[in-house]
């Protein structure tokens, strides 16, 4: 026997002498009869409602609080987060979120309409708490797979020498750091979640397990995910300098090989009496022109010297 009990933010559905109340962008108002009728603690009222980063798991005699930074990602890629929580009875569940947090709502909703889902996932209060951890988990591989494979297009692009690829890398790096930031918590704080067993007179601890699993895999996943991203930004700062480097020395070549030519011009462009200049002198065998190409000749023979040097010293 089930029934549901909707109202603007407050949704209720009971199965089994288990009652599950989902509250989605809570206000305090919100909370001011189940924290009467079940004694919730002030201060874990507060928590609930603040913004605060901040991630907790407290056991109070007939009840459990609940207080998590959940992973999430908007529609540009970033990473953000959500405040979860949740109230744990012998026969009840009151779980508190923004109303974009899409596991708890999908849930729930499939909980008001299928029966057989519902009669499932509300055998116990602590089996339905590992339900909706388990599925935020789940939503956290989905982001997890995301990341990787910006990691996976920055592995295929970061040995192309002819362009930089550091404001992905950053962008992948920034992803990695944030989540770093709420996993760890989760990782402290979740495997306490095993004491909502008392709640349960079924044995639930394979499923505990699975949480404990869970959390784990996706921290070592993102240790991976920071190692990787570290190398490919070492190969992205390596190809860069590379490339520079190359560029330097073409130009440090070029600019040599003009020296002579820019010194003899320099020194025929003075308004002094040179050999081979305006003034008549020995320097016209070959004509009018013959200090234009004495003086050219020079420039080429000197550039054409330095470059057989340079080759043979490995410049280039």
């Amino acid at each position: 026997m089930a029934a549901s009990r909707t109202s603007s933010r407050v949704s209720s559905i009971s199965s089994g002498g288990v009652m599950w109340t989902d509250i989605t962008d809570p206000a305090r108002e919100d909370l001011t009869k189940f924290a009467a009728d079940h004694h919730f603690e002030s201060l874990d009222i507060e928590d609930a409602l603040t913004t605060r980063q901040l991630t907790k798991v407290e056991v109070h005699g007939d009840h459990m609080f609940v207080c998590l930074l959940i992973p999430a990602q908007d529609s540009q890629g970033i990473i953000i987060s959500r405040h979860f929580s949740m109230f744990i009875g012998k026969d009840f569940l009151v779980t508190l979120h923004p109303s974009n947090l899409d596991a708890i709502s999908r849930m729930f909703r499939l909980c008001q309409t299928d029966q057989q889902t519902r009669e499932r996932l509300m055998e116990s209060t602590a089996f339905l708490a590992y339900q909706t951890i388990d599925g935020i988990l789940n939503e956290t591989f989905v982001i997890l797979d995301n990341v990787q494979a910006n990691l996976d297009r920055i592995e295929a692009l970061v040995f192309n020498e002819k362009k930089s690829i550091s404001k992905m890398i950053n962008a992948v790096r920034r992803q990695i750091a944030v989540l770093r930031r709420m996993v760890y918590p989760l990782q402290l704080y979740l495997p306490d979640l095993v004491q909502a067993q008392k709640f349960s007179k079924d044995d639930l601890s394979i499923y505990f397990s699975d949480v404990r699993h869970k959390i784990g895999k996706i921290a070592r996943m993102l240790d991976a995910m920071k190692e990787m991203v570290e190398i490919y930004n070492d190969t992205d700062y390596d190809t860069t300098s590379n490339r520079t480097n190359r560029v330097l020395a073409i130009l440090t070549i070029i600019f040599t090989l003009t020296l002579p030519a820019t010194v003899l011009s320099g020194l025929y462009g003075m308004n002094v009496p040179l050999p081979g200049g305006l003034t008549p002198g020995p320097a016209e065998f070959l004509g009018t022109f013959t200090s234009l190409m004495l003086i050219v000749a020079v420039m080429v023979i000197s550039a054409v010297l330095m470059t057989v040097y340079f080759k043979r010293a490995g410049w280039f």
